[in-house]
């Protein structure tokens, strides 16, 4: 594992910006309900990029929006960059997230009638705070949209799309960007182009990245690969390559009855 492991140990690590302990969620009645997440212990280091994978039905989704204050654990405990979480009322959630979180979805989310610079804007209006023009000239050149400013969403490609999500994630700067199958709509090309922002955001600027992926290439531009299995922790990889990724998932039998054709496009 290497001894990067010191940084990113499970709630041992005193620079997490993410912490869940001994998290369950269950659908429906304890009894009879659905176990989503069993006990997870994860914490996320800052400044680190980390992916989170599993078979379907793994908890993955879920333990992302546990994290994310978008849904609440049936118990334990979800510490986002340092507060206690769990016991926060719907209106605290709404602001912690406009604050402190980013989002970077498979479907983008961005509202048709606005242009590249107001869907930027949006997070930061919507914290009721003035957008500074500069701020958000920055981000949009970081993410190379400068001469798209005035575009709407329908004018754009679907990478360009995700670009602007990505700028939108960035520019309130959050303690801890998530992002739900982000390259999942995109061709291989774009994908790669988006990881290659979101890599970059960490080196350069020190953000906290966690996205829910399945594709093996995505989670190799990770420093680290948490795998998930029947709602539990099932081990992690560092400094993943994306042959080991899939070899992993394999092992997992999250691709039991994908066609093999399917397993070599993900590990090219």
């Amino acid at each position: 594992m290497g001894s990067k492991n010191v940084n990113l140990s499970p709630i041992q690590g005193v620079d997490d910006v993410v912490r869940l302990h001994s998290v369950r969620k269950v659908y429906g009645n304890e009894r009879n309900g659905v176990v989503a997440l069993d006990g997870v212990t994860l914490g996320i280091a800052r400044g680190t990029f980390t992916a989170v994978m599993g078979p379907s039905g793994s908890g993955k989704s879920t333990a992302l929006h546990c994290a994310a204050g978008l849904d609440r654990p049936t118990s334990g405990s979800v510490l986002l960059d340092g507060r206690e979480i769990t016991g926060l009322s719907e209106r605290e959630l709404t602001r912690l997230r406009r604050e402190r979180v980013g989002f970077v979805f498979q479907s983008f989310n961005l509202l048709p009638a606005l242009t590249v610079v107001e869907n930027v804007q949006l997070p930061l209006r919507l914290a009721g705070r003035r957008p500074k023009r500069a701020q958000v000239d920055d981000v949009i050149a970081r993410v190379g949209l400068s001469d798209r400013r005035k575009h709407r969403p329908a004018e754009l490609s679907g990478g360009q799309q995700q670009r602007v999500a990505i700028a939108r994630a960035l520019v309130t700067e959050p303690a801890v960007i998530f992002g739900d199958e982000p390259t999942g709509a995109l061709d291989t090309r774009t994908a790669l182009e988006v990881l290659a922002l979101l890599r970059q955001a960490v080196r350069d600027v020190g953000q906290t990245v966690v996205i829910v992926t399945h594709d093996p290439v995505a989670a190799a531009h990770a420093d680290r690969v948490v795998f998930l299995a029947d709602g539990r922790i099932a081990g992690e990889l560092e400094s993943p390559t994306a042959h080991a990724v899939s070899e992993r998932m394999t092992q997992l039998g999250a691709w039991a009855d994908a066609p093999t054709g399917d397993l070599a496009d993900g590990v090219r």
